[in-house]
């Protein structure tokens, strides 16, 4: 097999990501890849949904092997262009990750380190596994829309926390505090909706106060929302909060985080195929961190078809 750096590479850098460290960090991740001997094509990442359309040009152009440097963002647009391109199947198109970004979720669960040279190091062995990719169908202003998440997908809460974040990111905000921030002032204003989903056949109608669509197991800047996600066994796994209220909430954010929430005997998870969520109100959905839709989404499973780099050694452990 062909030594990994010696390949020719596709590299699109976000330099919004992490709150400006894309930027600021730019020298030092190209340093990192090129004293590793990488020979890559550099593009940056301008604004939002950029990411899409430089993946898109660049298989069109011939490039199968790409890098992303950026956060889950970076990441969830790449993923949107390899599944609407059209050139070739999806998995021929290999993709590596330098996290750069605020909650860097996605690289928890296949073992990437959150540090530039040692990211470009794993990059560089070169290990690489299918995972599963979620799409979902939704409405967007009357208009049908698909799009696709390599992570996870959140409904509900999960969105509001997740567009308070980017809004928080915006105004120049950073680090781990701008999720806690988030959260906090999301608590404040959530209202609990009746929401239907149905889970491969199987119904339920209840105030739920989140959903959360796993393929990865972090979300939100490492809560563990799907403790036994496993991102290539052909499955989601669900996660349904319902009716908590804020103590109820309080009392597990340790949890969250630990991922011992799902004992609470108001959340159950599931594994599913396909995931039908509607609701008579307003609900928000976020895919990857990325908001989406108005109040009714399809979601299914594509198995094993992203090809992606991760560390066998600390895959699945944390």
């Amino acid at each position: 097999m062909e030594m990994t750096s010696k390949k020719k590479w596709f590299v699109i850098l976000n330099p919004h990501a992490g709150s400006g460290r894309g930027a600021k960090d730019r020298t030092e991740i190209l340093k990192s890849l090129d004293k590793a001997g990488f020979d890559y094509k550099l593009k940056i990442s301008e604004f939002p949904k950029h990411t899409i359309h430089l993946t898109i040009e660049a298989i069109a152009k011939g490039f199968r092997n790409l890098i992303v440097a950026g956060g889950d963002g970076t990441l969830n647009e790449a993923v949107n262009g390899i599944f609407s391109q059209t050139v070739c199947p999806p998995e021929e198109i290999l993709i590596g990750m330098i996290p750069v970004g605020t909650g860097n979720d996605w690289i928890k669960t296949f073992g990437i380190p959150n540090n530039y040279k040692d990211a470009v190091k794993i990059i560089k062995q070169g290990k690489t596994m299918r995972q599963d990719v979620g799409q979902i169908q939704f409405a967007e202003n009357d208009l049908a829309k698909t799009c696709y998440f390599a992570n996870m997908a959140g409904f509900g809460f999960d969105a509001m926390v997740a567009s308070k974040t980017n809004r928080l990111k915006d105004k120049g905000r950073k680090g781990i505090s701008l999720y806690l921030q988030a959260l906090g002032s999301s608590f404040l204003n959530y209202q609990t909706a009746k929401t239907c989903i149905i889970i491969d056949g199987q119904e339920f109608n209840e105030l739920i106060f989140s959903v959360s669509i796993g393929i990865g197991k972090f979300n939100g800047g490492g809560m563990k929302q799907a403790p036994d996600a496993i991102p290539d066994n052909g499955h989601f796994q669900v996660t349904i909060i319902r009716k908590i209220g804020l103590f109820g909430i309080l009392r597990n954010l340790p949890g969250l985080y630990s991922g011992e929430f799902v004992k609470d005997p108001r959340v159950s998870t599931h594994q599913a195929l396909n995931i039908s969520i509607s609701s008579a109100h307003q609900i928000a959905g976020e895919a990857d961190g990325e908001i989406l839709g108005d109040n009714k989404f399809e979601i299914a499973i594509i198995s094993q078809k992203l090809n992606v780099i991760f560390n066998p050694e600390n895959y699945l452990k944390l």
